[in-house]
Formats: C-alpha cells, structure tokens, sequence
C-alpha cells in the first residue's frame, strides 16, 4: 500500500478546514457539528476523525488558517515603499475576517463560548496574542520608517499601542456582529483619523 505523503495529508486536512468553514458560516461554531462537518466535506466519519479528533480540533485549524492569512496579508503591507498607515492594517485584517468567515457574528458566538471553555479561552487568548505581537512589529517598522524613531524607542511605543489596534478590531467585529445598522465602511474609514500614528 502507498505511504500517504505530508502534501496529501496538508491538502486533505485543508479540504476539511474548507469545509468547516462553510459549515460555520452558515451554523456557527456553536451550532455546526461533526455530522454537518462530516456532510459537508462528502468524507467519511473515518476519514474526516483520521486527521481531526473532535470539532475542537477542527475550530482551532480553522482559527489558525484565518490569523495565519492574515499576518501573512500584513507582512505584505511591511514590504510596501512606503509603509501603509497602521490603520490600514486593521482594514486589511478586517476584510480579510470579513472575506474569509462572511459574518463576524460567529467570532463573537466563539468568544462567548470562551467564557466557559478553557479550551477555547485558550485558543482566543493565543489568536490576540498573535495579531497583537503582528500589530507590534508593524509599529515598530512604522514608527522607525515613517516617525524616524529609534529602535528601542519605536518598540516601547508599538507595543503600547497594540493593545489599542487589537481592541479597534475586536470592536468592529462584535459591532458587525451585533448590530445590523453598524456601518463598518464608516468605522474603518475613520481610523486613519483617530488611531495613533
């Protein structure tokens, strides 16, 4: 019998991820199950618990794809000449959550669930700390490139903003998430205006 090579394996986890997604965007985390999972994805039980072993398993790839694309799309950013404004950051974060999940409802659903599940309390604490640290590098190279800060002085600043831009996004997505009328075009509009730079 043929071994299985990593790159099958990485794709076919990726189409179960794929699959979720589409799940979660139409249930939420909290209501999809593995039945609507397994359904989705047209795989066997077998295979689909071959490469996750539970729906938390499967939340945390699907967590991990999303910030990962996202500090990829800016690394991108923090190549450009010039640097885009830190405020652009959080359009393209925003978009790229919007884009990805289509209702960013589901992310406020799966941090309610935090509350209670260690585990997931887990999984969101290790999500911010990623998009915070993301946040911090791009102060710190704008603040140097675009301030004319020093190193040291551009960090110490960076990372007391980033805290800042992590709440400027987690604000608009539980906004988006909550309120029908929120006219999120308009708040990200307004962030070149208000947040530090």
């Amino acid at each position: 019998m043929p071994r299985v090579t990593e790159e099958y394996r990485a794709a076919r986890r990726d189409e179960i991820v794929d699959a979720a997604l589409r799940v979660f965007r139409r249930k939420g985390f909290q209501a999809a199950s593995m039945a609507d999972i397994i359904a989705e994805s047209g795989l066997s039980a077998g295979a689909i618990y071959g490469y996750f072993a539970s729906k938390s398993e499967i939340v945390r790839a699907t967590a991990t794809r999303i910030v990962g694309a996202r500090v990829l799309d800016v690394e991108r950013l923090a190549a450009q000449e010039p640097l885009p404004a830190p405020a652009q950051v959080v359009r393209v974060l925003m978009t790229g959550v919007q884009r990805e999940l289509g209702d960013p409802g589901i992310l406020v659903q799966l941090w309610g669930e935090a509350m209670t599940d260690p585990a997931l309390r887990g999984l969101a604490a290790g999500v911010v700390g990623r998009i915070r640290t993301t946040f911090e590098h791009y102060l710190t190279e704008w603040h140097q490139r675009a301030n004319g800060l020093a190193g040291a002085a551009a960090t110490a600043l960076a990372v007391e903003q980033a805290p800042l831009f992590v709440g400027v996004c987690q604000g608009c997505i539980l906004q988006s998430g909550l309120f029908e009328d929120f006219d999120r075009d308009g708040y990200l509009d307004q962030l070149d205006r208000y947040l530090p730079r």
